[in-house]
């Protein structure tokens, strides 16, 4: 009797995983309707009549390159066309992209998977315009909500390849080109702030969803009942339209709530005295929105993620733990759909390895994302987007937005700005190659960009897009343990002094900054107090409410080292509050900038040869607000804000103090050039490579 329950239970269970194994890899032919599917926690996709798990190997990918901005759609389709032929080549299986791209990327994509056995699949974004809630307006109200209708109609149009959608008055392309093969799924909406969640649930009363493919369970928000039904909008616009079904993904904002385990950690007596939220969530949850058996593709769960973040950064040591326990849970997918480290010489609060280097090379960073990578693919997600693939040298960041001209922002690489810094892949100044390199070679300087000499010295200037070169030659070998090379600048005639006591220097005109070689460890850039941009923003308010207590004079002697903020004050639950982080960005990096050398350190400012020194400094670290217009700040205490102010040239001298003497060359004059439009070249990053081993191992 025991040998046949025996034998009935194997049979049973070979049956059963017969059935199971039919079931999940039955031919897609049967319904043409949609090739990605949710089978519990894993995507899977149609690929030769059967259905194969997906793990999602993705990168996102902007709409930006040097000279424009997102919005201008100025991306060729060649460009696009190289830059997925990159991504495939690195490993990645799919692209995402966070709203409707020019039609000149699904072109791209198109002629790209055309006739390809393994194509790049695509996962597109649905925008909600945020600029609306920040005026103010509720979440839900009929303008928002037409206003997002249209762009789940235009986007779903565009990707089908319908040419007459003019629902949009700003879209005038044509979208003829039909990708939606290749659209595995949407991710609906953005990564919504806490206070507008909460300002919704103030706003709008709470009610389940109950939709024809999606519906809220009793946890759901008010906002997540809405969100539901958005997805469930989309999910029929396609069906009616094109007959295709797709996946539906939402971007959560709990990821440290469900890891921390922490219900609500904001605290409102306001919100705690209102009944109708007191007790709500005030973050969005993906697992309250629910799919119904319409709906043969499936919901899966997104969440941007970055180890900065303010909530993550107590988890920087143990990210592994973090996806892990976010991942477990949900009972649906979960895609981390960002996450990235910038290569930058203010990495600052991304820098997860050491708090003496502030800056993140390349190296590093392509280090640090295949430990991001590892980590997340150890948690048993279902798969991860880097962010992202290029470089964009339009944005600011928090700690840089004020200090330059925004509208002029796409025109000039800002080494200062972590945020222009995700990419794989750099934009470098000038056509084809840098106009200098601080390296081991000078052969790209002549006697055309000598500034001024005399016979124990020569001093050379250079400009590009990125950096001011200079190279100061000498008459004999250096030896910086005897040698004290000191280079000054006048950029402004609003400030400067003629004479430095700390440094026991004399200058012909007054200077604003000096840049003081000393040894490979100490090397600095400093300011002229008067023109010291962060000390001035540290006591701006104190002195606007004492301005009798200012004590900054035109002709003040003293000149300060250069400071950033990389981290503003912060609190988290584990360590409580926390002091801003600032780093001096005025301290000079040694190495080799030159990444065809071996030793190639992207974030290196300055190279000391056997008789020479070579020097390219961030335009941002000596107060430039827009180099291709020659803009620079103003006077700060004459105008009491940051203001541009147009220059002409910069004068630049030299001081050689070495163990028997000093030795003055003479400022003079450097004349600046401007440009409409930038020259630069692509390069693929040190990162991409260490990525790409990574990535290639895995699928090998």
């Amino acid at each position: 009797m025991k040998k046949f329950l025996l034998i009935c239970i194997i049979a049973f269970v070979l049956i059963y995983n017969l059935i199971s194994s039919i079931a999940t890899n039955q031919l897609v032919g049967q319904n043409d309707t949609y090739f990605t599917k949710v089978k519990e926690k894993e995507i899977y996709i149609a690929k030769n009549g059967k259905w194969e798990k997906l793990d999602i190997v993705g990168v996102n990918l902007n709409s930006a390159k040097p000279g424009t901005f997102p919005s201008d759609n100025l991306v060729s389709e060649d460009d696009y066309l190289r830059w997925i032929s990159n991504i495939y080549n690195m490993g990645a299986n799919c692209i995402k992209v966070s709203n409707l791209m020019s039609h000149n990327f699904y072109n791209a994509l198109d002629k790209f998977n055309k006739n390809r056995e393994s194509p790049i699949y695509l996962m597109q974004g649905i925008y909600f315009d945020e600029k609306y809630l920040k005026d103010g307006e509720n979440p839900q109200s009929s303008n928002l909500n037409d206003g997002f209708i249209t762009n789940i109609k235009l986007i779903v149009d565009s990707v089908h390849g319908n040419p007459y959608n003019y629902n949009k008055p700003d879209i005038v392309q044509f979208y003829n080109t039909d990708v939606s093969d290749y659209v595995i799924g949407y991710t609906l909406g953005i990564e919504f702030a806490k206070h507008d969640i909460i300002y919704n649930e103030i706003m709008n009363e709470k009610e389940k969803y109950n939709g024809k493919y999606l519906y809220t369970n009793d946890k759901a928000s008010s906002f997540e009942s809405y969100m539901a039904s958005m997805g469930d909008y989309l999910l029929d616009y396609e069906l009616e339209s094109y007959k295709k079904q797709s996946l539906i993904s939402y971007i959560g904002s709990s990821s440290y709530n469900i890891v921390s385990g922490q219900k609500n950690p904001v605290k409102n007596t306001f919100i705690e005295k209102d009944d109708r939220i007191k007790n709500q969530n005030y973050y969005f949850n993906p697992e309250n929105i629910k799919s119904k058996s319409k709906l043969k593709t499936g919901l899966f769960a997104t969440y941007n993620i970055y180890p900065s973040y303010n909530e993550v950064k107590e988890y920087v040591d143990k990210m592994d733990y973090y996806f892990k326990k976010l991942n477990n849970n949900h009972k649906i997918p979960v895609v981390i759909g960002e996450y990235g480290i910038p290569s930058s010489r203010t990495g600052g609060d991304f820098n997860m390895n050491s708090d003496k280097i502030k800056y993140i090379d390349e190296k590093e960073q392509g280090n640090a994302l295949v430990s991001l990578y590892r980590a997340i693919k150890s948690s048993g997600c279902a798969g991860s987007f880097l962010f992202e693939f290029q470089d964009s040298w339009s944005r600011s960041s928090a700690n840089t937005a004020d200090s330059k001209i925004l509208d002029r922002s796409a025109y000039w690489s800002d080494a200062q700005t972590y945020s222009q810094s995700f990419g794989l892949m750099a934009f470098d100044p000038g056509s084809g190659k840098s106009v200098s390199y601080v390296d081991d070679s000078i052969d790209e300087w002549s006697e055309k960009d000598i500034v001024s000499k005399n016979k124990d010295m020569s001093l050379y200037a250079k400009s590009d897009e990125k950096y001011l070169y200079l190279m100061a030659k000498l008459s004999k070998d250096i030896d910086l343990s005897k040698d004290d090379i000191y280079i000054d600048l006048d950029t402004t005639p609003k400030s400067g002094v003629k004479k430095s006591s700390q440094f026991m220097l004399n200058f012909e005109d007054n200077v604003d900054f000096i840049i003081h070689i000393n040894d490979i460890d100490n090397s600095a850039i400093y300011v002229h107090e008067y023109y010291n941009r962060f000390n001035f923003y540290l006591n701006k308010k104190d002195n606007q409410k004492r301005p009798d207590l200012i004590n900054h004079k035109k002709d003040m002697d003293v000149f300060s080292p250069i400071y950033i903020e990389v981290r503003p004050k912060m609190y988290n639950t584990s360590n409580g509050e926390e002091e801003a982080i600032i780093h001096e960005t005025g301290k000079l990096v040694y190495g080799n900038s030159n990444p065809n050398s071996l030793d190639y350190n992207s974030a290196s400012d300055f190279y000391v040869g056997k008789d020479y020194v070579e020097i390219r400094i961030p335009w941002g670290i000596i107060n430039f607000m827009d180099p291709s217009t020659r803009q620079i700040q103003d006077d700060f205490y004459e105008v009491y804000k940051i203001k541009p102010i147009k220059i002409k040239d910069i004068k630049i001298g030299m001081t050689l103090n070495s163990e028997y003497k000093k030795v003055r060359l003479k400022s003079e004059s450097f004349k600046l050039d401007t440009w409409l439009m930038p020259n630069y070249h692509e390069r693929l990053k040190e990162s991409y490579y260490i990525l790409q081993k990574e990535l290639t191992k895995i699928s090998n």
